[in-house]
């Protein structure tokens, strides 16, 4: 067995909850890694040769065990949120991050477009006219991915997520806009919101298994950001998240997938849901607003958590205190069924000597604090 089919194997026994020989560490990074490598971010999200060496030099110097991606490109946010984004060299900084831009990029009676063009018609010609163009300018993303992948699995790095399944809810909060969104879509308007739901949701599905197909995914994120409790009730969250969440779960499960929630923000009061779930199928992404003690507590032994260094922590503290984190994380959750990682993303400004720290603090915990 070689070193990928090592680390993938090391990630799977940690969704299954299964003892494994360390604690694998999986980081998104993109911006971080730019900055770590000393690559200007204009070049990063051009040059995606160059992206992928720097990206594989930082994994491969902390010796992680999978990535959450292998290049990116942010005119990938403009498709996912019927938005723009200011990227840096353009509208920004040469070195500065790249931006979505909040705004009404949608307006209500474009719902009536959708119903008599369809939605993936609907949505090539938006994305086309009011997102950048965002699909022309994603070619020499998608025409670099292959061979970026093929350089992540000579390197042994498995890449355990392969693309976004987005819900139908944060297509249209970001190109309405939150205020527009919430207020006029779906206080006003709730029977129309299920109806663009559902066409947006079969159309996705169908895209979806087809896109597994193509790429053999290893794994996907679902992603919630606005869809999470801070922003949407519970009783909500059940009308207009969960039948999304659910449906791509059960395609992910169906198509030997690994289905990663990504769930940006504080999601303590809907973790119940997620029991709704086969254990041992899935992986809870958590950054630090939510309670991860909680979530464990309320889910059990048996569901894979990932996370949730804080961003400030890796940016201000110290690597004692990177390590500590990591160290009594460990002891409340785990040690099995666990991936570590910062929550979300390792942010562009965190000290090279954190990121390594907390890397390190998981692949010792086992020899540090062996298991019976």
């Amino acid at each position: 067995m070689g070193k990928y089919e090592e680390n993938l194997e090391r990630i799977r026994k940690a969704v299954r909850c299964e003892p494994v020989d360390r604690i694998p560490v999986a980081p998104c990074a993109n911006g971080y890694m730019a900055k770590s490598q000393n690559v200007l971010m204009k070049d990063y999200i051009t040059d995606f040769d160059r992206a992928c060496d720097a990206n594989l030099a930082e994994l491969t110097s902390l010796d992680a065990d999978a990535t959450q991606n292998v290049i990116f490109s942010p005119y990938l946010l403009g498709t996912q949120w019927l938005s723009k984004a200011a990227l840096p060299g353009i509208e920004l900084g040469d070195d500065e991050m790249w931006q979505i831009v909040e705004c009404e990029n949608m307006k209500f009676e474009e719902y009536e477009d959708i119903k008599k063009m369809g939605w993936d018609a609907w949505q090539q010609k938006f994305i086309a006219e009011k997102c950048n163009n965002n699909w022309e300018n994603l070619k020499p993303f998608f025409e670099a991915n292959p061979r970026c992948y093929e350089k992540f699995y000579h390197a042994g790095i498995p890449c355990i997520c392969d693309f976004l399944m987005i819900t139908p809810f944060e297509y249209f909060c970001g190109g309405r806009s939150l205020e527009n969104f919430f207020m006029d879509d779906l206080m006003e308007e709730p029977e129309l919101m299920h109806e663009i739901f559902d066409m947006v949701l079969e159309h996705n599905l169908k895209a979806y298994r087809q896109q597994i197909q193509d790429t053999h995914a290893l794994g996907v994120w679902i992603g919630g950001w606005r869809t999470g409790p801070d922003l949407v009730s519970p009783a909500m969250f059940d009308e207009f998240v969960w039948p999304s969440f659910k449906a791509y779960y059960d395609l992910c499960i169906e198509m030997d997938v690994i289905p990663m929630f990504h769930l940006d923000s504080n999601w303590d009061l809907v973790l119940e849901k997620f029991k709704r779930l086969e254990d041992k199928t899935y992986i809870l992404a958590l950054d630090s607003k939510t309670d991860i003690r909680k979530a464990r507590k309320v889910l059990g032994p048996n569901v894979c958590i990932l996370g949730d260094v804080p961003c400030e922590l890796m940016s201000f503290g110290t690597t004692d205190e990177v390590k500590e984190y990591v160290t009594k994380l460990l002891d409340d959750i785990g040690p099995w069924g666990c991936i570590i990682a910062t929550g979300c993303d390792v942010p562009s400004d965190a000290k090279p000597a954190n990121v390594k720290a907390m890397s390190d603090a998981a692949h010792e915990y086992l020899t540090t604090h062996p298991q019976n």
